[in-house]
């Protein structure tokens, strides 16, 4: 589903819709007006629990082929995760974000057969941008080992994390798609992320604090366009 979305949307960006304050009329117009452009919505946990997931489940159901993302960020006992993706499915999500760092067996291994049995996609978060993310890629060579035993449909990697991304397709090539968020937050440039190998990068505030979001959208899409242009030869090519 994700790697479809991708593919059929008209530029390689994804909105990322975190504040509780948002007005649900303003997301949802923001929703229609945005959908056919990007490859989809990654809501964040401070909206979900201020809206609730029966009110999200009418603002997913209004737009069918919409992908969005439940950005939860998972982190628990193999019971709780599961419980929590089932609701998350009910909702009408199309994929549910878990963090990696927790190990595989008995954690990870039932995420994702859970995930797989009920047709929810599993998006992985490999690695943060915060300060204290070097603890978390401190592992990254044991979770680089058990992203094909998870088999998740997506890995999320900040885009200022480039060499990582980098690595990611090198080793992966096409078989994950990879989803990149933090462009301007964490300092990384339009584009930037994309040069290194992700799919698709996240913007957030960017746009949807914007007083046109879809202007500044396509702002957006223009600062990719020149990054990879004045970057050619230095870009990844897979």
């Amino acid at each position: 589903m994700i790697r479809d979305a991708v593919s059929r949307a008209q530029s390689k960006l994804m909105i990322a819709i975190d504040n509780p304050r948002l007005d649900l009329g303003f997301v949802a117009d923001l929703v229609s007006s945005t959908k056919n452009l990007v490859a989809g919505f990654k809501i964040g946990t401070p909206f979900i629990l201020s809206k609730g997931l029966k009110t999200l489940k009418n603002l997913i159901d209004s737009s069918p082929g919409t992908y969005f993302i439940a950005d939860l960020k998972l982190g628990d006992i193999a019971q709780i995760i599961e419980y929590t993706v089932e609701l998350v499915r009910d909702a009408g999500f199309n994929g549910v974000v878990v963090n990696a760092f927790m190990g595989y067996e008995g954690v990870l291994d039932r995420a994702s057969r859970k995930c797989r049995s009920i047709g929810l996609e599993l998006l992985l978060q490999v690695t943060f941008d915060h300060p204290a993310s070097f603890i978390i890629d401190s592992r990254y060579s044991d979770i680089k080992k058990m992203i094909p035993q998870i088999d998740p449909s997506g890995l999320i990697v900040p885009a200022s994390k480039t060499t990582i991304i980098r690595d990611l397709r090198e080793t992966f090539r096409n078989r994950y798609v990879i989803l990149s968020p933090g462009i301007f937050a964490a300092g990384a440039e339009p584009g930037e992320a994309l040069c290194h190998g992700a799919d698709v990068e996240i913007v957030g505030n960017r746009v949807v604090a914007a007083p046109s979001p879809r202007e500044a959208l396509d702002s957006v899409i223009r600062a990719q366009g020149r990054f990879l242009s004045e970057n050619r030869g230095k870009c990844l090519e897979w």
